[in-house]
């Protein structure tokens, strides 16, 4: 099977993504409520919306790829034997990166509020007795295990879904209905933040929806590259609709708006208008967006370089490293009085440096480079 070096660089470019989207958190005013900190200086609005466009689509692109992925993982046989491997490629990074890595992110978070006195204690409670935050950005990896098991009969049916499928359009269009469906009819009765509750049933989709794309990769990636302007002016203009939309109730009332924008709106009581609407363009803009990014991919990073392969190795102990490196330097920073974007663009380089420098460190340990993610080296004879 040819390798794609379009879905690698797109896997590369996307989980690099979550470094400035990460860090933006902490630059604006409301990431208080996820991080119990931000910095001393915020950007503005201009942060909320780089944030807000990055959100609606990063995720459900992450999970797309996942599922491609997992198309290719399953040609030499889906059986026992594979998710057993599988489920420890992903369980071990996350068991590993939950209580002995995401513990510094802990800590820096308890800094900031006061909440500890030294770092022994609180490594210990941490050791000791883990709660669900602890997990933090690994919930990836918790709903991509669920989503594996759950596609394991799908999987069994590999060679016939390859004949089923049907035209890309009539795919997309199914794969677009799907989500919509799902998210009007769920995002009302519960918030998601991290690939709970309607995310969860919508993630699902894209990985899924992944997996039936890898099946007529050829064909899907071809239909992405020539209708790919068609696709990225969609995105745009789903995404301006979802702005306004939202901005519209915020203005309105901002309860309100925070429940439209994170659902759970009937258990509060509340009744957004235009709900449905934008329920569906939230859909829509995630699809699109993905869309679009594979078509760009397809079009423009065809070309595979020794520098891929060692980015294909990276990207995984990357994710797992790069949040907790992440939150530490945003501590560092709330201290620091300077200018929010020059703070900004020294952390751009602290947390990919740190991070790369960390896997290059580990890499050089051998097997040890699983626990968080990693694949040792192969030699070359």
């Amino acid at each position: 099977m040819t390798r794609k070096h379009e879905l690698d660089w797109l896997r590369v470019l996307l989980f690099a993504l979550l470094v400035p989207h990460h860090i933006a958190v902490g630059f604006v005013d409301w990431g208080v409520d996820i991080y119990r900190f931000v910095n001393n200086s915020l950007a503005g609005d201009g942060m909320t919306l780089f944030i807000y466009w990055s959100h609606s689509w990063r995720l459900p692109s992450l999970f797309l790829i996942a599922g491609i992925g997992t198309w290719f993982l399953t040609s030499r046989g889906a059986g026992p034997r594979f998710m057993g491997q599988r489920l420890l490629r992903l369980g071990i990074p996350l068991l590993f990166g939950t209580l002995f890595i995401n513990v510094f992110g802990g800590y820096a978070i308890a800094l900031m509020t006061g909440d500890i006195s030294g770092f022994l204690p609180f490594f210990w409670r941490w050791i000791t007795a883990p709660e669900p935050g602890q997990v933090q950005h690994l919930w990836f990896l918790v709903n991509l295990s669920i989503y594996t098991m759950m596609c394991w009969p799908m999987f069994a049916f590999r060679e016939r879904i390859t004949q089923w499928m049907p035209q890309p359009a009539v795919l997309i269009a199914f794969l677009l209905l799907l989500s919509a469906v799902a998210v009007v009819s769920l995002k009302p009765f519960a918030p998601a933040l991290a690939g709970d509750d309607y995310q969860f049933a919508l993630y699902f989709l894209f990985f899924s929806g992944g997996y039936l794309i890898g099946a007529d990769h050829e064909r899907l990636l071809d239909w992405t590259r020539r209708n790919v302007w068609w696709l990225l002016a969609g995105a745009a203009v789903f995404f301006a609709a979802k702005v306004v939309l939202l901005t519209i109730v915020l203005l309105d009332d901002v309860a309100t708006g925070q429940a439209l924008a994170e659902g759970g709106w009937v258990p509060e009581g509340l009744t957004p208008p235009n709900a449905t609407i934008f329920s569906i363009i939230e859909a829509l803009t995630a699809w699109f967006w993905c869309l679009a990014a594979l078509g760009l991919a397809a079009r423009y990073l065809t070309k595979g370089t020794p520098l891929l392969d060692e980015f294909n190795r990276a990207v995984f102990p990357f994710y797992v490293l790069h949040f907790p490196l992440t939150l530490i330097g945003l501590a560092i920073a709330a201290q620091a009085p300077a200018p929010w974007w020059l703070e900004f663009f020294l952390l751009l380089i602290f947390v990919y440096g740190l991070t790369w420098g960390l896997w290059r460190l580990i890499d050089r340990l051998g097997q040890a480079s699983y626990l968080i993610g990693g694949k040792p080296k192969p030699h070359v004879h």
